[in-house]
């Protein structure tokens, strides 16, 4: 797998890593007294669990992880799998929220990275081989 990483163009490498980093997500949710910051605010594991945030947060700890392996793996629909997770996990909190001003800018940066998955010559061609 290390390998398949070496030949990934340089940006779906970040897009990769940051799947595969995103487990944090999942480890402060069960450990106590690991903060993360959620919409600008630092919470722990009890609090993000009191505040509803809890199995979300898990969720995304454990989603983007396994998408990130797939993209490692080559799945013919790992793209379309990630694009689903990033549009749920960047668009819709905003929504929920009622922020249309930060929902709109992840729209833009969520379509900008969709556009690399299956716009880019160097990145389809790492899909297709």
């Amino acid at each position: 797998m290390f390998q398949t990483f070496l030949e990934m163009p340089t940006l779906l490498k970040f897009i990769t890593a940051h799947a595969l980093v995103c487990f944090i997500f999942f480890l402060a949710v069960v450990i106590p007294d690991m903060p993360i910051i959620v919409n600008g605010e630092v919470m722990e594991s009890a609090e993000l669990w009191s505040r509803g945030l809890g199995l979300p947060t898990a969720a995304v700890g454990l989603a983007m992880p396994a998408v990130g392996l797939l993209i490692l793996k080559r799945w013919q629909y790992s793209r379309q799998l990630y694009t689903l997770i990033l549009v749920s996990v960047l668009v819709a909190p905003y929504l929920v929220w009622q922020q249309l001003v930060l929902a709109l800018f992840e729209v833009v940066l969520s379509c900008a990275i969709i556009s690399y998955l299956f716009i880019n010559k160097k990145a389809r061609a790492y899909f297709s081989s």
